[in-house]
């Protein structure tokens, strides 16, 4: 199985999934909130806090494109380049954030929008960039970030194959190896039918790298089935609450969903076990207790010959098993053997 590090952690390979919590844009411009999100994040056992470092006014082309979102229950409308530069967080403060996630145990990376934001995190020792879905296509920037030589987790929504092919061989033609992709959808929130799971292992047979998800469902109920399907990596939007103000805080867990989350794929983990076709720890007890054994249902003298009606079939399963019972048929007794015994070999020739 693939697998890239990120920092300490492996991803893919069989590793436990790399849990991945998106601030993105959820601290509203504040840092004061951004840094209470690191520590609510942190308490919920998650491995990652990921940032969104980015220049409104170097990808939007003016401020006359609207953007339409629901927020508190209301419909707003505005410019989407007011939205973006009301999010935007100062370069400097990302020194700050992540130190502060290191020190709280996390994994700190971002998803840059532009040449001058990748070279700010490689600065600050970022273990990975993030490539957004909406980036995908964007190959120049592509080439960029792969010639820091650091793992790429390249979202896939709004692509089709062949965006997916391009992305791909132009990191790998820079020479980085190091890539991981995560199915995703970018409908805010992700209906149900749409969410399509099985996408998982399409893109892992296709591209032999680790794949994960970006999950942008409601509940959690989609990233266990991405676990369950070999997501090696999960990533999930997170709000201090969804009362907020904000386009993207009503599909985005809050932090006792996400520690629920987190805590059931975990669980799930553990449940998912080895495909190994053995018994479990502790099923050869059950098996003693539980299984029937070959039992003789009358007194036997010796040299009494074993037919059929003379054996009965009940537990323990300590004895021969019923599946023997044609072998021991035709037998002899080779001691006295009181009604009830359970048969041994060590009783017949």
């Amino acid at each position: 199985m693939s697998r890239i590090k990120i920092g300490k952690r492996i991803v893919g390979g069989g590793a436990p999934c790399f849990i991945m919590v998106e601030l993105g844009i959820n601290h509203n411009g504040d840092p004061e909130l951004a840094h209470k999100m690191i520590d609510a994040v942190a308490d919920t056992g998650a491995d990652c806090v990921k940032f969104q470092t980015f220049h409104a006014e170097e990808f939007m082309n003016g401020p006359d494109q609207p953007f339409e979102y629901v927020s508190q229950g209301e419909t707003v409308r505005e410019s989407m380049l007011t939205m973006f530069k009301r999010c935007e967080l100062e370069d400097s403060e990302f020194a700050k954030l992540f130190d502060h996630a290191r020190q709280r145990g996390l994994t700190p990376i971002s998803t840059p929008t532009d040449n001058a934001a990748v070279d700010l995190l490689d600065a600050l020792g970022a273990e990975a960039f993030k490539i957004g879905s909406d980036d995908l296509v964007y190959t120049p920037f592509l080439r960029h970030v792969a010639s820091k030589g650091k793992p790429m987790i390249i979202s896939t929504g709004m692509a089709k194959a062949e965006d997916v092919d391009r992305a791909v061989e132009a990191i790998r033609e820079t020479g980085n190896e190091d890539i991981a992709i995560l199915h995703c959808v970018s409908l805010y929130p992700t209906p149900d039918p749409v969410v399509n799971l099985r996408k998982i292992p399409a893109y892992a047979d296709r591209y032999g790298v680790p794949v994960g998800f970006s999950d942008h469902s409601d509940g959690f109920t989609a990233a266990l089935g991405a676990v369950a399907l070999g997501a090696c990596a999960l990533e999930k939007h997170f709000t201090m609450s969804r009362d907020l103000p904000g386009p993207d805080h009503r599909f985005s867990a809050d932090p006792q969903e996400t520690a629920a989350m987190v805590r059931e794929i975990r669980r799930l983990e553990a449940n998912m076990g080895a495909p190994d076709l053995v018994l479990a720890k502790g099923e050869g007890a059950m098996a003693d207790i539980a299984h029937r054994s070959i039992v003789v249902a009358r007194e036997l003298a010796v040299g009494d010959v074993i037919e059929e009606e003379m054996l009965a079939y009940r537990r323990p399963g300590t004895g021969l098993m019923p599946y023997e019972t044609s072998r021991v048929i035709g037998r002899h007794a080779t001691t006295p053997i009181a009604a009830g015994t359970v048969l041994q070999w060590e009783m017949i020739e």
